[in-house]
């Protein structure tokens, strides 16, 4: 009788699974995503200064954003997404999941 109890449990278990599933596979970023993140760290990096070279960094951020943008690579996991950005000197990588950007290198 116990046996016969188990096999008729609804399995939770799976359906969480699932759902998890189709959370991650509906919130992976966009390259357009990646290119507004971008687009909002230099305007970040651009608060407070209120010198000529902050007023050109928060004019300047929505083509420098576009421009780095078009350097990015983009692997698409379907679940999540990886960005790899190469600038001159510099290699950055980020994970994009959930809607966020991690950056992992």
């Amino acid at each position: 009788m116990n046996a016969a109890k188990k096999s008729r449990r609804f399995p939770y278990g799976l359906v969480i699974f699932v759902l998890l599933l189709a959370l991650l596979y509906a919130t992976n970023p966009s390259e357009q995503q990646f290119t507004s993140f971008l687009q909002e760290k230099i305007q970040e990096q651009a608060e407070g200064d209120e010198t000529i070279t902050g007023d050109l960094k928060r004019i300047l951020s929505g083509p420098a954003a576009s421009l780095a943008g078009m350097g990015t690579v983009r692997k698409n996991y379907y679940l999540c997404s990886t960005y790899d950005l190469e600038l001159p000197g510099e290699e950055h990588l980020y994970l994009g999941i959930l809607d966020h950007f991690i950056k992992v290198k």
